[in-house]
Formats: structure tokens, sequence, C-alpha cells
């Protein structure tokens, strides 16, 4: 039998067509296939109930099998083709148990079920293992197995409806497996959990990676890499002898695209997975690099087994690569966690260091301070000699600030002790109101001069509270002085009182208070509050830090409350009592009584440094800027610097360093220095970085920012040393950096150069500011004409009529201007928004031609004109010429095509009527050329026989004649001569307009040594000397140049000044592709108004009784410089010279061929 008949049409078996419904493939299988050959017998013969369920399975869309008879005879639908893969072609009439032999085992015992109950069954997701591909291949179905009965209702077969779902299964069991390992690798930490992760997600869940092998390269950096095996999962442990070496290495190294770096191998392993998901082992194995980004972990390959039941395809591939991808997130999880570890180790080393270090230095550091502040002591005391008061000044700040080093010194010590957990302080039973009245009260004269209340209360306590003195000394100095810096009105309270089992001080403040974002990190060590307003912007950051450390030494507490704008409360509770303390470290005994240390003097020294000095405060109360110092001594002050420092010690250093040079204005921080330079304009600024309220640089920002402080030099201080720094100095707009500490001769020196460079700028600034004020005049004078030409321009296209245009060639929208109804006679609403409205007006014979000048400009650019003609609204033809030019869109979108139309009609019509008027007069102008050619040629016979016949009766009978009549004889020969000359010139002048010369190489100086010998009387006569030059070959025509420079020459002769030889100059220069002849003479020369005139025919300027001749010779000569392409002009200086100039073209590099006489040898020397 035949299972398929190709090109058999579907109407091939007619009475089939009911029996096997339909178009489609199998419909068209079944009627041709040969049912005869099987047990089923011809399809005629089938019972209706067969033929029922054929039919129904032939028309529907679903996947349907159906097995008949007791040898269940295998039917399927075209659905159903793809479960079948290979097999289809073979498998329609078959036995089911032959076309599902694979399987058999599976279904027989559900198909049993269904032929002897009648009962259907049902499985969903069901695996079956279908050889359809050419091998085994894993598939999960969900079907019903229900019965069908013939047409007496015995079961005689089953039905079968099947839904193939491997896609699914398979894709929610990968989901499924990257989760859980995703799951897995969040909680480690370290490579090896890594590993144990990734075995136990395979362990559980081996369908798709059934064996999987890992490792990883070691060695040392620069040593050959060699791979370890870290692990293996699933398999015999036989099974590792299979991997590839040269395979291993590649995939390790990287060889291969980014993309393509995996290797495939081909193996055969022995045995069956132990405890795996299959039955078969792996027969390929996949070589996938394992590469964590960064962190320098070395890489790794991971071998895995891939399911012997699914081919490698790009969703296999794709899942191997994602979980791939999250082992080598997690690798490099791992390794930065590990990295960060030992980092936090490092970290606590250098710390350890630190403390160290500063517990060494601030020794050190307390050794020299005593060294220094007890010689200072002595000094100011008076034990060496008596001061002087700038003496005591000077050293008075240095005891001061060597105090506050000192102070600053044991705060770092006492922190870093601390810190170090070897700070182990004794406490005992103190009078705790006591105590903190007296030390508080230390601050009532800092409080005082700054003009804030100062209240102090302090209640008795139940119970005696367990301190260290000299650390509650230390919290007690520095929360006022805290509340005092920050407070510039108002008050501070400090109140101390028992509340339940603790004594509780709050300090009290109205100052600006805290912003809410920084209350968590006020206690943090080294933190300040950027741009906070303030007395000074001074101190270490560490001062309420260590007033929490030592709180909690004592067991207590401490908090702050703030608002911005109404004050900060800082509360301290201290538990009463010894409890709650060590009790080793408890001295038992009395209370014991206050006895203050002296260490509230170099807190109480540094606050009140913070207010105005007296010489500050009597500046302003004088109604002077603030701190304003003259310079000391005589002399007028060469600048005006402003001082911003937050510590009044630098400013009154500063100001008395500068002050003998220069006038000072002194600035308690950088607010105040903004306002000051913008009220004062200094020519100099010199400023500390570190300030309150606007620090150095937000100082440099405001004053670069602002026109009228801009050009400011500033200067800035810093204790911030090294390059890095002071290049972020000059990045922020300084014109200086100076470290502290630094020399006062360094100090004046930059101040002294800076403020010599700023009296140039500003020099240099006048002179652009009247240079720019200049330029602005003329910009808005030519603004100005710019307007009023643009204004013209409008009024003029309005008047003129043109129509202006705008063409979208892309949209072909056009957009009109005005005039357009005036051109065309329609509106812009009567042509609409497209170009086509405008192209139907245009004449018809015109329209083609217009399309293609607009195609080339819109494709080519550039610009565009042309001429054609409209039919008006009233019929009549109107002649248009367009002018435009592709220019960009105001959208920037594509080009426009702008331009404007005219109507030239009037302009049409005039043309056409002049060049009928035109053509009129070149007729008449012919017929008079030929009527004076004729009248000329005709009058020379009877001039000639008048001037003959005269001559010969002077001859014969003159003697015969008295003197009357000699005279009028020769008054007839004179003018037969004049005539015959005129006769002449005018047969030339007809016979240079008749015809144009063909132009040849022509030597010119064989052309004027011609004219030469034909005024060789006339030069004698004259006694004319004539120069020529090297004179080369030009395009010309021979006779007509000899005729030009005889004519020109004798001029020259016949113009000659009386009483003066004639001089004649002739030469010629090369000038491009022309060569420019210049006559040159001394003669009576002609004045500016006549240099035109004697160009044209009968002009003379002279009359007959001084100079001869009849006005022709020059216009002879421009009519022939004409014919040769040039012109012929002149330069003349009355009663001095005349020079005439004559362009000719030059002889080109490959001349035609010409009889013209070779270059003469003839000298045009002097001829006397």
């Amino acid at each position: 039998m035949s299972p398929e008949q190709p090109g058999l049409s579907p109407t091939a078996f007619p009475d089939r067509q009911d029996i096997f419904a339909g178009n489609g493939l199998m419909s068209q299988r079944m009627r041709a296939f040969d049912w005869g050959s099987t047990p089923l017998g011809e399809p005629e013969g089938w019972p209706q109930s067969l033929k029922t369920i054929v039919r129904t399975m032939l028309t529907s869309r679903f996947a349907m099998w159906m097995g008949w008879g007791p040898d269940l005879v295998f039917f399927y639908n075209d659905a159903y083709r793809p479960t079948l893969g290979v097999k289809e072609h073979q498998a329609l009439g078959r036995p089911s148990a032959e076309v599902w032999a694979e399987i058999w085992p599976d279904i027989a015992p559900r198909i049993e079920q269904v032929l002897s109950t009648g009962e259907a069954t049902w499985d969903e997701g069901l695996l079956l293992v279908l050889e359809r591909s050419g091998y085994s291949e894993e598939t999960y179905h969900t079907f019903s197995y229900s019965p069908v009965a013939d047409d007496e209702g015995r079961i005689a077969g089953l039905f079968c409806v099947v839904t193939e779902e491997t896609e699914r299964v398979i894709g929610e069991r990968r989901s499924r497996v990257l989760r859980d390992l995703a799951s897995r690798l969040t909680r480690t930490r370290q490579a090896s959990e890594v590993w144990d992760a990734v075995r136990a997600c395979l362990e559980e869940q081996a369908h798709d990676i059934p064996f999987a092998l890992a490792y990883e390269q070691t060695g040392e950096p620069n040593a050959d890499p060699a791979l370890q095996l870290l692990m293996q999962i699933g398999g015999e442990a036989s099974w590792s002898e299979q991997v590839d070496p040269e395979l291993l290495r590649q995939v390790s190294e990287g060889q291969g695209a980014p993309a393509d770096r995996e290797r495939l191998q081909q193996v055969t392993l022995p045995g069956a997975s132990p405890g795996g998901p299959w039955a078969r082992p792996p027969s390929q194995l996949l070589y996938l690099p394992v590469a964590p980004a960064g962190l320098g972990r070395r890489p790794g390959v991971l071998v895995v087994g891939v399911n012997p039941f699914r081919q490698l395809d790009e969703a296999y591939l794709g899942f191997l690569k994602l979980f791939v991808g999250q082992v080598e997130a997690s690798l490099a999880s791992a390794d930065a966690y590990e990295q960060e570890r030992r980092r936090a180790e490092a970290l606590a080393e250098v710390d350890r260091a630190k403390t160290t270090f500063f517990e060494n230095a601030s020794h050190e550091l307390r050794t020299s301070l005593t060294l220094m502040l007890g010689p200072l002591e002595d000094l100011l005391a008076g034990d060496l000699g008596e001061l002087t008061s700038e003496q005591s000044r000077v050293l008075d700040m240095t005891h001061r600030n060597g105090l506050r080093l000192l102070r600053l010194v044991n705060t770092l010590l006492d922190f870093s002790r601390l810190d170090a957990g070897r700070f182990q302080p004794s406490f005992v039973a103190v009078d705790l109101p006591a105590l903190t009245t007296d030390l508080a009260s230390s601050f009532r004269s800092a409080m005082e001069r700054a003009g804030l209340t100062f209240e102090v209360t302090a209640q008795p306590l139940p119970q005696s509270a367990y301190v260290n003195p000299d650390l509650w000394e230390k919290v007690v100095l520095n929360l006022p002085p805290n509340a005092f810096k920050f407070t510039l009105k108002g008050g501070v309270r400090l109140s101390l009182a028992p509340e339940g089992h603790f004594a509780v001080m709050r300090v009290q403040d109205s100052g600006v208070g805290i912003p809410e974002a920084e209350l968590g990190q006020v206690f943090q060590r080294f933190h300040r509050i950027q741009g906070q307003e303030g007395r000074s912007f001074e101190g270490t950051g560490i001062g309420l830090a260590f007033v929490r450390e030592v709180i909690e030494q004592h067991g207590g507490s401490i908090e702050v409350q703030s608002e911005v704008g109404q004050g900060s409360t800082f509360t301290v509770r201290l538990p009463l009592g010894a409890a709650h303390l060590p009790p080793d470290a408890v001295h038992a005994g009395g209370v014991a009584s206050p006895q203050l240390t002296g260490q509230a003097l170099p807190y109480v020294a540094e606050a009140l440094r913070w207010l105005p000095t007296a010489e500050e405060v009597a500046a302003e109360g004088s109604g002077t800027p603030e701190g304003v110092s003259g310079p000391v001594g005589s002399g007028a002050s060469r600048g005006r610097v402003l001082v911003a420092d937050d510590n009044a010690d630098l400013r009154d250093y500063i100001r008395h360093l500068l002050g003998t040079r220069h006038e000072v204005l002194l600035a308690t921080d950088g607010l105040d220095a903004l306002e000051t330079a913008r009220r004062e304009r200094p020519d100099l600024i010199v400023t500390d970085v570190m300030m309150p309220r606007l620090s150095g640089f937000e100082l440099l920002r405001e004053l670069r920012g602002d026109p009228a402080t801009h050009l400011i030099p500033v200067i800035v201080l810093s204790a911030r040393a090294g390059d890095e720094a002071r290049l972020h100095g000059i990045e922020q707009g300084a014109d200086d950096y100076l470290v502290k500490p630094f020399s006062g001769r360094e100090l004046l020196a930059k101040v002294n150069s800076h403020l010599s460079l700023a009296a140039l700028r500003r020099e240099a600034l006048k002179r652009e500011q009247a240079y720019a004020s200049e330029l602005e005049s003329q910009v808005r004078e030519h603004s100005r004409e710019v307007v009023q030409w643009r204004d013209r321009y409008e009024l003029a296209v309005q008047s003129s009529g043109h129509l202006l245009f705008d063409w979208d060639p892309e949209t072909g929208r056009l957009v009109y201007g005005q005039g357009l109804e005036k051109i065309c006679g329609y509106s812009e609403e009567d042509l609409g928004p497209h170009v086509e409205g405008w192209l139907n007006l245009v004449h018809p014979d015109d329209r083609q031609r217009l399309e293609d000048a607009l195609g080339k400009v819109v494709a080519g650019g550039g610009t565009y004109h042309l001429s054609y003609r409209l039919i008006h609204r009233s019929g009549r033809t109107v002649h248009i010429e367009a002018d435009g030019q592709m220019v960009p869109a105001t959208d920037g979108q594509g080009e426009h095509l702008l331009g404007f139309a005219r109507d030239v009609t009037e302009r049409h019509e005039a043309e056409l009527a002049l060049h009928a008027a035109n053509a009129e007069l070149r007729r008449s102008n012919a017929e008079l050329e030929r009527f004076a050619y004729i009248a000329s040629h005709d009058l020379q016979e009877p001039i000639r026989s008048v001037g003959s016949f005269a001559g010969l009766l002077s001859r014969r009978y003159g003697e015969h004649l008295d003197e009357r009549g000699k005279k009028y004889l020769g008054h007839i020969e004179q003018g037969a001569g004049r005539m015959q000359t005129l006769v002449q010139d005018l047969l030339q002048f007809s016979r240079l307009n008749a015809e144009r010369p063909p132009l040849r190489p022509t030597d010119a100086a064989h052309v004027v040594s011609e004219a030469l010998a034909r005024l060789n009387a006339a030069v004698q006569e004259k006694e004319a000397h004539v120069e020529v030059g090297d004179l080369p070959s030009v395009m010309g025509d021979g006779p007509r140049l000899v005729q030009l420079f005889q004519n020109l020459i004798g001029n020259a002769i016949k113009f000659s000044r009386s009483g003066v030889a004639p001089h004649i100059e002739i030469h010629a220069c090369r000038q491009g592709e022309q060569w420019h002849f210049v006559v040159r003479d001394n003669g009576i020369g002609v004045a500016e108004p006549y240099r035109e005139r004697i160009f044209e025919m009968f002009q003379r300027l002279h009359g007959r009784e001084h100079y001869v001749g009849n006005g022709m010779g020059l216009a002879i000569c421009r009519k022939i410089a004409t014919q040769h392409g040039g012109q012929l002009w002149m330069d003349s200086v009355p009663d001095e010279s005349s020079t005439f100039h004559l362009p000719l073209q030059a002889v080109p590099a490959h001349p035609p061929l010409t009889d013209t006489p070779r270059r003469s040898n003839h000298s045009a020397a002097s001829q006397d």
C-alpha cells in the first residue's frame, strides 16, 4: 500500500469525499490510501460510527489519534503529525502497537483499561520517551483515552485527544532549578559555600544536569595555570577520566569569540548514572567557562553532562549559561566579601597604629609645649625684664595660642586612650552641683562681653554622684563654649537637677540650631556641619564625640534636641550612686570638695578670641568699615586689603603685618567678608578656607559670580598642604594659595605682587570697557541701519509686486507672501496649501520645464532661476520670473525652497518692442554704413580730380594769377586734400564696422616698426625721440594694429608742446592672459572732462588753426581695440603728458599656423 500519493487532487476519489472530509493533508492521504490491504477493508464497507469519528477527527484542529478494531488500526489528523515526527509517513493504517512500540509498555495498560471497562483515562504531563526525531526524546503529554463504539454499541476502539506540553514542563523545571540555585546562593559568603550550594541544587534536580565537574585554575599569577578538580556531582568516579585536558585548557583560557567559548565532547560513559533521573548515561559533555567578573579570581570550567534524552538546542544552552552566570556572580560576591573582610581587618590595624601614633605624638608635643609655655609665662610676668606694649601683645598672642594647642593635644590624647580602651578612670563621690556651678561660672565674663545672658542653676542631689573629676570637668568645659559659639543673641542656660535615680544636666541655648538631618551625626567623630552660622568655624570636630565617650564611661547618656533658628538643648543623664560602676574603679570615702585644675583657662581664652577685638569694636562704633586700619607711617596706602578669618589672633597678626603699607579691612566670617567686599570694593582679599556661615571657597564662588567683584584677586589661606590641595584652590577660583604656617614675608610679597597685577588688570579693563563702549555704540548704529534697510527691503518688496514663497518639497506645502492675487488673480484660499494649486496655473507648454527645474534644485541644492508663463484668472498670459534657493527649514527638519516670483509681463512686452526697435536700428545702421561707404567711394574720384586739376592749374598758370588768385587756388588744394583724407577715414571706419578680422599671432615689434616707417617724415620734421621696449607677439590683425599704433604715435607728434621736442615711449608688460601696451608722450595732455570725448567721431578739442585733423583718428583706434577684444583708454596730465593703455590677448601655448612675419629686428631708437 502507498501511504501517500503526491499531487492527488481532493476529488480523485469522489466516493470517499464524504468519509474523509476536508482539504487537509491527512484527508487527502486517507482518500488515496489503500485501505483494502488493512484489516478494515475498503471505506465504503466501514460502519457508520467509524466514518463519523474519522470525519470528526479530520475536521478538528486539536491533535487526535484513533485505534479501531482488534489491531487498533492507527488513524490521526493534521494537528497530530508533529507528535509523530519521522513516523508520520508510515503510521497511517498500521497497528497502534507498532506505531508506538517504544512506549507501548507505558500506554498499553491504559488502553486495556479503556477497552475492557469502557471508562476513559486521563493523564497530565506524562513523561514518554519517543523515537520520533531519530533519537530517544524526553517528551511530556496531557491526554485522555476514550472508548468508541461500533454501530451495534460494542467497544470497537479508542479515541485519544492529546496536548503535548514538553516545552512547558521542561521550561518550568529549568526555571525551578534557577530559582532554587539563586535562593541557595544568597546565603553564601565564601567560594566553597558557593560550590556546596551548586552541589545541593543539582543533587535534588538533576534532569537537565545529570552530571557535573567543577575545575578552577591554580598556581601563582605569573606561572602557567593548572586546572584543579574542585568537585564532582553525580555519575561514577571514573567518569571524570573522560574529560579532555585540551578542551579544558581552551575554555579556561577564553579561546574563541566571547559568545562562542563553549566546547562539546562526544563520550561513551560506562554504566548508568547512579541515583540519577535517567537510566542512560550522558553521551555529550559540555565545557562551560566560569569567569567571575573582576577582583582577580582565576577563571574555571564547569563540565556538565548533557541530558541523554534532549538535544542541546539554543534553549538548553541558554539555561546552562544562566546557571553558570549565577555561579559566576556569587563567586564574585564571595571574593568581594572576602576582600572587604580583609580590608576591615587592615583598617582596624591602621586604627590601632593611629592610636599609638597619637599617644606618642601627643607626649612629644606636650613636652615641647611645656618648654615653650614656661619661658613665655616668665617673659609675660616680667621676670626677664620689662616689655613694651607691642612685645606684650605679640607674646600674649603666642602664649594664648600655645595654651590652645596644648588643649587640643590633651583632647586628642584623651580621645585616643578612650578609643583604644586603655583609659581606666577612677570614680569618686563629689559635690556635683558645686563642681558644675564653679566650672560653668568660668564662662560668665565671655558671655557678658558677647551680650548674652548666662544662667546657672544646680539643685541638691538626693544621693552622691560618682564621677571622675577631671573628665567631668572636660564635659562641662565643652558644652557651654559650644553653646556660646553658635549663639549670637539671647542667652545660655545650664541647669543640674535630680530626676529619679539620675542627675540631669541640661545646656540650653537660643542659638542658630541644628538641622534635623544633622542631629544623628552631631556626636560622630570629626563631624562638622557645613555652612553653619556661628562665631567661629575652628575646632577639631571631636569635642562632642569626646563628651559622649566620657558620659558613657560614667554609665550615662547624652542627647540633643534642636530646631533651626530656635536653639538647642544638650541633656546629660548621669546615674546616681556607684552601683553601675566597676567596683575596682570606685574609691570609697567622703564627698570630695570641688577643686578647679585650671583647665578652664584655655577654654575661656579661646571663647574670648571669638569676639571682636577692642580695636574692631572701636572701628565699628566710629562708623568706619569694620576693622579698618590705615597704613602705619607716612605715605599713602598702596591698596585696600580685606582680611577674612574667624580667628581673632590671625586677623590681628595679618592686620599688623599688612597695615604698615596698606589699608586693611577685617571680616570675622565668610558672609561678613562678602558683604564688606560688595560695599567697600577692596583691591585684594585674603581669606581663610574654614569659616562659619560661608566658607572660603563658597565666598570665592559668590565673588566670582558677581560682576561687581569677580575681578578682585583672592589669596586663600589653608592648612591643607600638597599640590592637589593647591590645584583645588586654584580651580575654585583663587588667584593664589598659601599653606599654613606661612611666613610674614611670603604673605606680604604675594599681597604686593597681586595688588600690582590687579592695578594692571584694572587699567586694561578700563581700556577694554572704553573699546567695548565704542563697539557697542557702533553695533547700535549698525543695528539701526539694518532695521532701516530691512524696513526698506520689505517696503520695496511690497511696492515691487514681488511674491515671496516658501515651499516644503517633502510635504508639498507652499506658503505665499503678499501679492498673490495681484499676480495671478487668485487668493491663497483659491489655490489651497499644496504646490499643485500653483502648478495648475502654469502654461501647459511650460509646466514640464518648471517641474524639471524644481526637481533639479531639490536634488542638488543651490539656487533656482526660471522664467515661465501663467494663465491669469482673466485668461490673459502672465510672464513670471522666479528666483529661489534651498535653505534649512526653521525647525531644522529638511530643507525648503525659499524665494520670490515677479510679474515681468510689462518688461517682456517692452523687451519685444526693444528687440523690434533694435532690429530696425541695425537695419538703418547697415543702410547708413552702406550709404557712407558708397558715398565715400564715389566721392574719391571727383575729389581726386579737383585736387589734380587744381595742382595742374597752379603749375601751368600760376604765374598768370595775381596774389588773390593764387590764394584761392591754394584754398582749393588744401580743401581737396582735407576732403580726400576725410573720405579715406570714412571708408576705413566703414570697413571696420562691416567686418571683424581673424586674429592671428602677430609680432608687435614689427607692427610698431611699420607704423614708425610710415611716420618717418613727421618724426624727422618734429625731431621726435621714440623709445620702443621689447615687444611680444600677440593675437591680432597686423594691418589694423599698424594703423592703430600709427594714429597713436602720429597724435603724440601732432599734439606736442610748442618748443619741446616730442618724446614717445612704447612698451608692454604681461598681465595674466594679456599683454598691456602703453604709449606715453610728453605732449599737451588732455583735461579730465575731455578724456572720453576724444574717442568719439569728429570730436576736436582744438581749432584747425592750431592742429590739423578731422577728429576720427582716435575713434578708429578704439574701434580697432574693440575688434581685438580689448579696450583703449588714456591717462593724462595737462601740459605735461598723455598715456594710452591697450590690452591685447597673449599668444596661447599652441597657436594656430599663420603666415605672420617673424619678429623684426627693427630698433625703435631715436629718429631725428
